[in-house]
């Protein structure tokens, strides 16, 4: 009984902290910035790009990626800053972004933590952050028309995090924006990732039995996205330069 009170009491908690620290992320906060948004593919490492991606006004990464930031072990390929998070506020280790450790994004510097999602199910998700944790503390979402835009351009598959978090940046007005770690799932995770994934057939399949996704629907839309910018600055590295180039 005292159980199932407390976890009543939780709930109620939660759902106060969601209603007034679930915030709408502005993006004129991309505004006139140089922008590096790095993504958890393995076209990110062995690059030596750590000091050239920590040079710009405003770094963006995926889920995860802070754990690998923090052990150290590839700050001469990705860096060391993060200033933006977008994270999926599924805590699974496996299929979802893992956890979230706002004591971790803090000591790293993370401005923001961005649940793209703005629609019912991916609100769910950040109310049970609060409702788990009962923290204080604020996160964000995408503008909900911006979100549906996002969800249309893959039809009826829900678009990954890092796929909400490339469209939503590219639909602003940076001064230059240099996208490295993506790669459609056409290549393996980077190391400290998801290291019992080290192929890329691997990588594939555990895309394919989430079923969530499609990778080939979310690389067309990022190549009409990238069309329709193409007056912007934007640099790919040399991996993705190349799938879009042959695909």
């Amino acid at each position: 009984m005292i159980k199932t009170m407390g976890k009543l009491l939780n709930a109620a908690k939660g759902l106060g902290l969601g209603l007034t620290h679930i915030k709408v992320f502005n993006l004129d906060y991309f505004r006139s910035k140089r922008i590096a948004i790095v993504g958890p593919a393995n076209s990110a490492f062995n690059t030596g790009r750590g000091t050239y991606i920590d040079d710009f006004d405003v770094v963006v990464r995926m889920n995860k990626s802070p754990m690998t930031v923090a052990e150290g072990t590839s700050v001469a390929d990705i860096g060391r800053r993060t200033d933006v998070l977008f994270h999926c506020f599924h805590e699974s280790p496996h299929g979802g972004g893992g956890p979230l450790d706002f004591e971790l994004y803090r000591r790293l510097g993370i401005k923001y933590v961005i649940n793209p999602r703005n629609e019912w199910s991916g609100l769910r998700n950040s109310y049970n952050y609060y409702k788990k944790y009962v923290s204080a503390t604020n996160t964000y979402v995408l503008p909900r028309s911006l979100y549906v835009k996002i969800s249309e351009s893959v039809s009826t598959y829900r678009p990954t995090t890092g796929y909400s978090a490339l469209y939503s940046i590219l639909e602003t007005n940076f001064s230059e924006l240099y996208i490295t770690g993506f790669t459609f799932f056409k290549t393996a995770y980077g190391s400290g990732y998801r290291d019992v994934m080290k192929e890329a057939h691997q990588a594939q399949s555990f895309i394919k039995q989430v079923g969530l996704h499609n990778p080939d629907a979310e690389l067309q839309g990022f190549k009409k996205i990238l069309e329709k910018n193409k007056t912007k600055n934007v640099v790919t590295d040399a991996v993705l330069k190349n799938i879009l180039e042959n695909n």
